[in-house]
């Protein structure tokens, strides 16, 4: 049994190699929307965000999936993996193997001074529009022919955008600054170029699936205190 369990693992591993050596973006793009969607089921299955969908009267089925579900995995395969992709391919382009204490230094230094930033500048930005799709559909939904209501969510989109990185931005990325150069210490130790874009999506899936999960913990306790004092409000 354990032999049949290794060879299957050891296959998988094998060709996985493969369509990541032949279709290295197409590869990763898949493989980091698999893990943005796995985070946020995780992350609410921990912190015990479940939702309930009535299929009839007397039966409902529990599940974790949220309208956020798929736009973070639209996220990580069209924005999150070409970032990461070709940053990181670029960095070892231009400090190449093998690598001296010099050139390790220099690669953590472009990875965390420049692939870094620009990534929690759309991770932020992204998510600020999620957080705000109904505002975005209301103001769409306002007086005026298409083009002047397209016009009218661009705008609100941009002020979206601006204030999400105004607040979020700085936050984001003195994590990831932190975390960054651990990653890629690992990374250039262990990990073939080619797969790094890989590794940090794991790397920070364990991390954002611990973050995400404490923020949803966090919610629910302020929820549940809101509902508390509601109710007892009414008491009086």
């Amino acid at each position: 049994m354990e032999r049949t369990l290794s060879c299957t693992i050891a296959t998988l591993n094998r060709r996985y190699t493969q369509k990541l050596n032949s279709n290295p973006l197409l590869t990763k793009a898949l493989t980091l929307a698999f893990f943005a969607l796995l985070n946020e089921q995780l992350a609410s299955l921990f912190a015990g965000d479940i939702q309930e969908l009535v299929v009839t009267r007397n039966v409902s089925l529990p599940h974790t999936i949220t309208a956020k579900v798929p736009l973070m995995g639209v996220f990580a395969a069209l924005v999150n993996a070409p970032i990461t992709h070709y940053g990181y391919r670029l960095i070892n382009r231009v400090i190449p193997a093998p690598l001296t204490t010099r050139k390790k230094v220099l690669q953590i230094l472009l990875g965390t001074g420049v692939v870094t930033p620009i990534f929690c500048a759309c991770f932020v930005s992204w998510v600020g529009i999620i957080n705000s799709l109904q505002k975005l559909k209301d103001e769409y939904k306002r007086g005026g022919d298409w083009i002047a209501r397209l016009k009218n969510v661009i705008k609100h989109m941009i002020l979206i955008v601006r204030t999400s990185l105004k607040t979020n931005f700085i936050k984001v990325t003195t994590t990831s600054v932190f975390a960054n150069p651990v990653f890629m210490f690992l990374a250039q130790k262990f990990v073939a170029p080619e797969a790094w874009a890989v590794f940090f999506a794991l790397c920070y899936f364990i991390v954002g699936t611990y973050n995400n999960t404490r923020v949803k913990l966090a919610q629910r306790k302020l929820k549940r205190r809101q509902k508390d004092d509601g109710y007892d409000r009414k008491s009086e």
